[in-house]
């Protein structure tokens, strides 16, 4: 039936029916291939718009971090910058998203959580202001607790000299007390010579002199009688030393100058006392000056190190503002406050240390209060980045979703289109089936070879020959349009051959986009271990090694500012050691020095020695004088017993003289020995004063009993005095036996050359003895002096070992502190050659 009804039309025409419900199935399979492409581009244009805010949020975070280690406006500019470029690749996927709005609620949540991510910079960014500020407050403070330890060494040195002139004005005072005792001891050696009848000669003149002008300075504006008369007998005593022979005037005159000077030795021993009693009243007030002074410096000294300390901790808080550093602050500021209390009580009335206190403490509390509040806003700045950080976080989790969700969309929606398109294909199978059969049924016979050409062709076999193309019907035109598919299907393999070279530059360029990927991914992992790495050596106080693998990109940046901060801090922690270093050289200059202080008082020692040994010589001296006596001895009693051979009455006259001259000679031996033991007696007052002075208030009571004995050793003095004046009179006798004596002057010529002789012997043996005695007197003076210098010498090298002890067990703290950081080895090498 239907073979029949076809046959009435052309072949074209039946081909025409069995091929259009075949072309319409394709049309529909390309249709929905169109729906699904479409579908498909939208999707992957969200994607790609999603990919690019991650890999965008990526760079946030690293421009965040930079703006966290380096909080400048040109870093904070570009964080702001970088969220603006998220805000508008958000919006745009935003704006792009599907019918159904799916995702919506994720990229909205992106948005907003980029809006608290910008209000939180803001934040950051007030906080490094206030930071700023705070750092500058703690400088300021820390200049002012610099120029305290100026003021602090000011005051010390201040109460120092103080004490100094203490001690200088009372060594002064107890010099001028024993020139006084010099002086008397001279005066009354020159007295008891003019009373004894020898002559004074113009050596002796010179001396007493010399004498009065250092009495002259030590009396002052004091004792102007006593200065008056000892003028007058110098006047007095010039015309009678240029005078000539041994005349009663001349011997009259030298005894009158001389006991007026004697006469006003009590006035100047009353002076003399006076200024040891105010040496002794002052010694009190000096060793409390000198305590002072030494209070006030080892205060001072505790104070200056607490000082150190303190700028010391406060670099460390500036680099890690951390509550232990802040804790270890406060104590140094509480001990600098405890140790400026103890300085200003015990050391109050100095300008330099009462300035401290309004000076020092308002900085103290300025340094307190920036401190706590530096803590606090870098407390403050961690917490606001983290919170920054947990947004990014946040915000890349939705963006994660967000692109999940997508994934699954697609997926969906590529399942339908598979589906609608498989569908329509079956359906266009069906109606090329059922065209086939039709088609078969009508045109079976003369399309079997086409078919079979057909067929060969579909196998592949391009090269199969077509039957029938000279054929003017249409099996004629099937088979030329047979022809012209097989060449089609020779193009198509050519085209596929094409798309498959296309495909695989496609997925090639797919492969290195995704390796170009990786490898960014891998750069920032190994920019986040080795900065992780940095700051956890910096964190155990090693600072010796820097980054030296380069970075990727803009984290070369990071880098290198890391790099730049851990190099300045080295120069911080090397120029520290280096002025460590130089203050033990220091300390070990000033323990030579105290060394050499040492052998100086060895060699005062040697001295001492040396002065000891011309001592001795002195007193062989004086042995030898006495020889001489002992043979002007003999030759009295020679000439004795030659005017014993005289008549009665030299006899007579010769015996009373001999009584009354041994009379004397016991005399002049015991006024001698008073005389002595009142020098000595009150060389040991003296003496017995300075040490009671340098003793302070344990000495008092001794300045007492030294006072006593030296009133015991004036009245001594005093007595000699009367005794004196008895051998004055005795003196008288013996100018009565002289007279008697003159009377048998004929007798007794050649006894009288005998007792000249004598006389003059005794002279010789006198002012010899004199001599010695004052070389003896001055040489004890010395050993005196040299004694308190050796003394004093001694206290200085105490002192001295004590501050240079301290101040290297200082310098072996400081150094233990900065070796906590290790160094780079070649810096380490070039701070220890220094």
């Amino acid at each position: 039936m239907l073979a029949r009804l076809l046959s009435r039309v052309r072949i074209q025409t039946q081909v025409m029916v069995f091929i259009a419900p075949f072309v319409l199935s394709i049309m529909a399979v390309g249709a929905m291939g169109f729906y699904a492409s479409s579908l498909l581009q939208g999707r992957m244009d969200i994607s790609n718009s999603v990919l690019q805010s991650l890999s965008g949020f990526r760079n946030l975070s690293a421009a965040m971090a930079e703006f966290l280690a380096n909080a400048t406006q040109e870093n904070r500019d570009a964080v702001t910058a970088k969220l603006t470029d998220q805000r508008a690749l958000l919006k745009s996927g935003l704006d792009r998203l599907a019918a159904d709005r799916s995702g919506e609620q994720e990229l909205e949540q992106a948005l907003s959580s980029i809006d608290g991510i910008s209000t939180r910079m803001d934040s950051l960014w007030q906080l490094q202001e206030s930071r700023t500020a705070l750092l500058a407050d703690l400088q300021k403070a820390q200049s002012v607790v610099v120029s305290s330890q100026t003021d602090i060494v000011e005051g010390s040195k201040v109460l120092q000299r103080a004490a100094d002139l203490q001690e200088d004005e009372s060594r002064n005072t107890l010099g001028d007390a024993g020139r006084i005792s010099d002086f008397a001891s001279f005066t009354q050696s020159l007295n008891d010579k003019a009373q004894a009848g020898g002559p004074i000669g113009g050596a002796d003149l010179d001396e007493l002199a010399r004498q009065q002008r250092i009495v002259g300075m030590a009396l002052g504006g004091e004792a102007p009688d006593a200065k008056k008369a000892i003028d007058d007998t110098i006047a007095a005593l010039k015309p009678l030393v240029e005078a000539s022979g041994q005349t009663e005037e001349r011997v009259a005159g030298f005894r009158d100058a001389t006991a007026q000077i004697i006469g006003r030795l009590p006035e100047l021993q009353v002076v003399a006392t006076r200024r040891l009693k105010a040496v002794t009243d002052k010694a009190a007030e000096t060793a409390k000056t000198v305590e002072r002074a030494k209070t006030s410096q080892r205060d001072g000294q505790k104070l200056t190190t607490s000082a150190y300390v303190i700028q010391i901790v406060l670099a460390k808080l500036t680099l890690a503002p951390t509550d232990a550093n802040l804790q270890r602050l406060s104590q140094e500021i509480t001990a600098v406050r405890k140790g400026l209390d103890m300085l200003i009580s015990n050391a109050g009335g100095v300008a330099q240390f009462d300035n401290l206190q309004p000076k020092l403490l308002p900085a103290l509390d300025k340094m307190q209060k920036a401190a706590t509040d530096l803590v606090r806003i870098s407390a403050q700045r961690r917490d606001e980045f983290r919170a920054a950080a947990a947004d990014v976080d946040r915000m890349w989790s939705q963006l994660t979703a967000f692109a999940e969700m997508q994934r699954q969309n697609a997926a969906e929606e590529r399942t339908d289109a598979n589906s609608m398109s498989l569908g329509t294909t079956l359906l266009g199978v069906m109606i090329a089936i059922l065209a086939g059969v039709g088609l078969t049924v009508t045109l079976k016979g003369p399309i079997n070879q086409i078919t079979s050409a057909m067929r060969r062709l579909a196998d592949g076999k391009l090269e199969t020959s077509i039957v029938g193309e000279t054929r003017a019907d249409e099996i004629g035109d099937m088979a030329r349009a047979l022809g012209v598919f097989k060449n089609n299907a020779i193009a198509k393999v050519e085209i596929e051959e094409r798309s498959e070279i296309e495909r695989a530059k496609a997925e090639e360029e797919r492969h290195r986009n995704d390796e170009q990927k990786r490898a960014v991914e891998q750069q920032i992992d190994f920019a986040v271990t080795a900065l992780a790495e940095g700051l956890g050596r910096l964190a155990r106080g090693d600072i010796s090694q820097t980054i030296t693998s380069p970075f990727f990109g803009r984290l070369e940046q990071l880098r290198n500012d890391f790099n730049s901060s851990l190099l300045r801090l080295q120069e911080t922690i090397d120029q520290i050691r280096t002025n460590t270093r130089m203050i033990e050289g220091n300390a070990g200059q000033m323990d030579l020095s105290a060394s050499n202080l040492a052998k100086r008082t060895e060699q005062q020692a040697v001295a001492l020695e040396e002065i000891a040994a011309a001592i001795e010589e002195i007193t062989t001296t004086v042995r030898s004088s006495a020889a001489c006596a002992d043979d002007a001895r003999q030759i009295i009693t020679d000439t004795k017993q030659t005017a014993d051979s005289s008549s009665e009455v030299v006899a007579s006259a010769i015996e009373a003289m001999g009584k009354i001259e041994a009379a004397s000679d016991e005399i002049v031996q015991i006024i001698g020995a008073i005389d002595d033991i009142a020098f000595q007696t009150n060389l040991l007052a003296l003496n017995a004063g300075i040490e009671a002075a340098r003793a302070g208030e344990a000495g008092k009571g001794f300045a007492v009993v030294a006072q006593e004995v030296r009133d015991l050793a004036q009245r001594s003095a005093e007595a000699g005095q009367r005794i004196k004046q008895l051998i004055g009179r005795s003196r008288a006798e013996i100018t009565n036996g002289a007279r008697v004596v003159r009377e048998t002057s004929d007798v007794l010529e050649s006894i009288s050359a005998k007792v000249v002789t004598a006389s003059e012997q005794m002279d010789v043996i006198a002012r010899s003895s004199r001599e010695q005695y004052n070389a003896l007197h001055e040489v004890n003076s010395s050993v005196n002096r040299m004694d308190q210098m050796t003394q004093q010498n001694a206290a200085m090298v105490e002192e001295t070992s004590a501050a240079t002890k301290e101040l290297a067990d200082e310098t072996k703290t400081l150094l233990q502190l900065i070796d906590q950081f290790q160094l780079d080895e070649t810096e380490a090498r070039r701070v220890n050659a220094a």
